[in-house]
């Protein structure tokens, strides 16, 4: 008797789930469903550049049952691009690529067209210039300027590169302390959808310092052993000095430049034309001097000489 009405409830269990399954399955509803876009014989030697979109919008009808048990992640709408061509390919949209079957019908599709804007996908070695900005010392000059390649390779858009004759580096930053040689690493200044290989180069600057000439007047120094009298000229001279114009900045350079006469036991009684040394720091010469040579007097030397 238990197995009998075991067996009764079993019965009237299936049959519930029978007729709620045959309901909902029947039922007829609407949704809006994404489906992800794939790209089917992608176009070789070319690139899509604008128009491309990564889901397509479908309003199906169908069964509840179905449609709930429906699942996007294993379907896709397949985009054949194999038949591109260079402009613009409007292609229209087809409930067919999504691969539903019969049994659900595809009420609206959005988009209805996909319009892709095709190139062909080119390369071109061009020259690379070196940029910079900022306030440069007014001391110094940029003497030169070099990168390493002096040349990459560019791929990209057709339409694009046909302008493209140079590329320039990113700006360099200059300021007021830059050193004499300034070195590194840096990316080019690419146009959109254009690649490089490499991608940065190195960038040399080589900076000069600016230059300055002017007649300074400095003491002239003496020297010679006791035992000899003597007179000159004149205590002074007057150089023309050329050097790095930060050099005559300095409050003090006047110091740092000195003429000098080394008298000898060897120099004669009487009157002498001598030259006078010059010293003067490293990157500094002298062009002219005023005078050339200074007159010596020796008026006594030792007995011995005499």
């Amino acid at each position: 008797m238990v197995d009998k009405h075991w067996k009764i409830a079993l019965l009237a269990i299936t049959m519930a789930i029978l007729t709620w399954y045959l309901v909902t399955g029947r039922d007829l509803v609407e949704t809006w469903v994404e489906f992800p876009l794939e790209i089917v014989n992608p176009p070789q030697g070319m690139i899509i550049r604008s128009g491309m979109i990564t889901n397509v919008s479908a309003r199906l009808r169908g069964p509840k049952g179905l449609i709930r048990n429906l699942d996007t992640k294993k379907m896709a709408y397949s985009l054949d691009t194999g038949h591109l061509i260079v402009g613009n390919n409007p292609i229209a949209v087809v409930p067919e690529k999504l691969g539903l079957g019969s049994a659900l019908e595809v009420v609206e599709i959005k988009p209805s067209i996909i319009s892709l804007v095709v190139d062909m996908y080119v390369k071109k070695t061009v020259r690379v210039i070196p940029t910079w900005k900022g306030a440069l010392n007014k001391d110094y000059t940029i003497e030169r300027k070099s990168c390493e390649p002096t040349e990459v390779v560019l791929r990209g858009p057709a339409s694009i590169l046909k302008k493209v004759a140079q590329v320039r580096t990113q700006d360099i930053m200059l300021d007021t302390d830059s050193p004499e040689l300034w070195k590194g690493l840096i990316p080019l200044n690419l146009p959109e959808e254009v690649e490089s290989n490499p991608g940065m180069v190195t960038v040399s600057l080589d900076f000069k310092v600016r230059k300055a000439k002017m007649w300074v007047k400095v003491p002239l120094y003496i020297l010679g052993p006791e035992e000899i009298d003597f007179t000159a000229s004149q205590n002074f001279v007057r150089l023309y000095v050329e050097g790095p114009k930060p050099f005559f900045r300095k409050n003090d350079f006047r110091n740092e430049i000195t003429a000098s006469i080394d008298i000898n036991a060897t120099i004669p009684n009487g009157e002498n034309i001598v030259n006078y040394d010059v010293s003067v720091p490293s990157g500094c010469s002298v062009t002219k001097r005023n005078p050339e040579a200074i007159t010596i007097t020796i008026s006594r030397q030792t007995l011995m000489d005499q």
